[in-house]
């Protein structure tokens, strides 16, 4: 016996029996998902494990060539994940993100909750509880109402006449990449709007702060760990990690300064601003709209408002510059409107072929690329002729429905703004809950206004001002390239449709463009 144990076999196997043991619950989880979504089809790779989809993400493939070729291959219902499915049906659009029974927000955006100060702060974005959700959005939904933001107007009036002056004085006449300062714009105008200071982008025409580069490595940050969220709490976010944490975001470090700045000032009154609106929601009911509500609320509004804006820009101005007769009627549209300058909101609000353009430059080329995942809740649901068991992350591939011809009529694959015009009421109420660009549902984005109205503004009021035409150095507009940032992201504009390869959202990085006084 003695001999026995020094050989290590009774130790070894008792390692392999812990270990085994240690495995049941991972391998009885896996089965017993198997079983639930065996009837729906995928990858056999992707129903074991997570890590099929992990994988896709981490080699640098974008997720709607994914779901493209899921959709390609296993039909309008596929299992990407043990327990994840993925649907290309507009009727699905309607139980998943509906306004009346919660389908919470999936695990995968645990992920993007920020450290700051070497805790957790949830914000509007990555909170999942419903109850809480709801009770915040009850004290300051009123503040994102479209009556409300035009009390900010003005703010996105200054940043309007301010960059089209810039313009004016330094970049006319030459060749000029205007993706850099539409982002500089967008960022600049979001952070006045949500607590009355920018970031200096346009004067300083530099990103010298790294603080575009840090929303970015934000966002490529959520993409990279979605996946596999309980490996990416392990490794970054486990109780030892957050303490030697101070603050794991450049946006939520600045938004963190401002509001207290404002709190040394006195809190309400001092500024027409969100942030004053979240003072007074919190003077009201100190104990539950809390100042970390106040500080997850401002993040979220000046994370996902900048990028996303000044991307639709110019996704939305690289396809008219591709179609002229496109942007000639858009031209058209804007002269006979007699706009004011800057355009009020209550005159670009009744332009219909400029509503049109950015709906269906963002049907073509949707920046937000990942799936927009939630979780089923008690008892389950019936989707799609499946029934989804309760807990099951489900989503819409908005991907592979962008593109349907029996929703978006023929063509799907050119830019055709007339699409949204020329079609009866019951047609457009479908691409209207088809589209997904601001989410959807319960948890449809509270700052989708202030996009519009920064879009619908700025578009019209650069036309007024200037002729934007392609680079010299283009040598024809089948050739326009658009480079986008993210891990080496490129897309070439040519006969196809924008056609992107790369990992993460897509964040126009160069949009060549000259501009001639009109």
């Amino acid at each position: 016996m003695e001999a026995r144990f020094e050989s290590g076999k009774p130790v070894v196997t008792l390692i392999v029996i812990l270990a085994s043991l240690a495995l049941l619950p991972f391998v009885f989880r896996t089965l017993r998902q198997y079983w639930r979504l065996r009837r729906i089809p995928g990858p056999w790779q992707a129903k074991l494990t997570n890590f099929w989809l992990a994988r896709k993400f981490w080699s640098g493939e974008l997720f709607d060539t994914i779901a493209r070729d899921l959709d390609e291959r296993y039909g309008p219902v596929v299992a990407y994940g043990p327990n994840r499915v993925l649907f290309n049906d507009a009727a699905a659009i309607n139980i998943i993100y509906n306004t009346r029974t919660a389908f919470p927000k999936a695990i995968s955006y645990d992920v993007a909750i920020p450290v700051v100060n070497g805790k957790l702060v949830q914000t509007f974005i990555t909170e999942r509880d419903e109850t809480k959700v709801a009770a915040v959005k009850k004290r300051i939904i009123g503040a994102f109402s479209t009556n409300a933001l035009l009390d900010y107007e003005h703010h996105i009036n200054r940043n309007i006449e301010h960059l089209l002056e810039l313009l004016k004085v330094s970049e006319l006449h030459k060749d000029i990449n205007f993706a850099t300062w539409n982002i500089y714009f967008a960022m600049d105008t979001i952070c006045q709007i949500a607590f009355s200071g920018d970031t200096g982008l346009m004067d300083k025409q530099s990103d010298r702060d790294h603080t575009l580069e840090a929303g970015r490595e934000r966002l490529q940050y959520w993409h990279d760990w979605r996946a596999v969220p309980w490996l990416e709490k392990l490794i970054h976010k486990n109780p030892w990690t957050i303490r030697r944490k101070q603050t794991s975001f450049l946006l939520a470090r600045l938004a963190a300064e401002r509001i207290q700045q404002r709190m040394e000032k006195g809190g309400t009154g001092a500024s027409a601003d969100l942030l004053d609106r979240y003072l007074q929601a919190h003077a009201k009911s100190p104990d539950s709209f809390t100042q970390a509500t106040i500080l997850g609320l401002t993040i979220s509004v000046i994370a996902a408002g900048g990028e996303t804006t000044s991307s639709t820009i110019n996704v939305t101005l690289a396809y008219l510059l591709r179609n002229p007769h496109a942007m000639a009627k858009l031209q058209a549209e804007i002269s006979e409107a007699n706009l004011s300058f800057p355009p009020l909101w209550t005159e670009v609000n009744r332009l219909p072929y400029l509503d049109a353009c950015i709906k269906e430059a963002g049907r073509l080329t949707p920046l937000l690329i990942d799936p927009l995942e939630r979780e089923v809740p008690v008892p389950g649901a019936e989707i799609s002729g499946f029934f989804v068991p309760a807990g099951t992350i489900v989503a819409v591939n908005t991907h592979a429905m962008n593109f349907e011809p029996k929703l978006w009529g023929p063509n799907t694959h050119e830019f055709r703004p007339e699409r949204w015009i020329d079609c009866d009421e019951q047609q457009l109420k479908r691409m209207e809950r088809a589209n997904l660009f601001f989410a959807g549902g319960r948890r449809i984005c509270v700052g989708e206004h202030i996009a519009w109205i920064e879009m619908k503004k700025y578009i019209p009021a650069l036309l007024l001002k200037f002729n934007v035409s392609t680079a010299d150095l283009v040598a024809s507009l089948e050739a326009y390239e658009l480079r986008l940032i993210a891990t080496q992201i490129q897309a070439v504009h040519s006969d196809a449709p924008l056609h992107f390869t790369g990992s993460t959202n897509r964040f126009v990085d160069e949009l060549m463009v000259r501009l001639t006084p009109r």
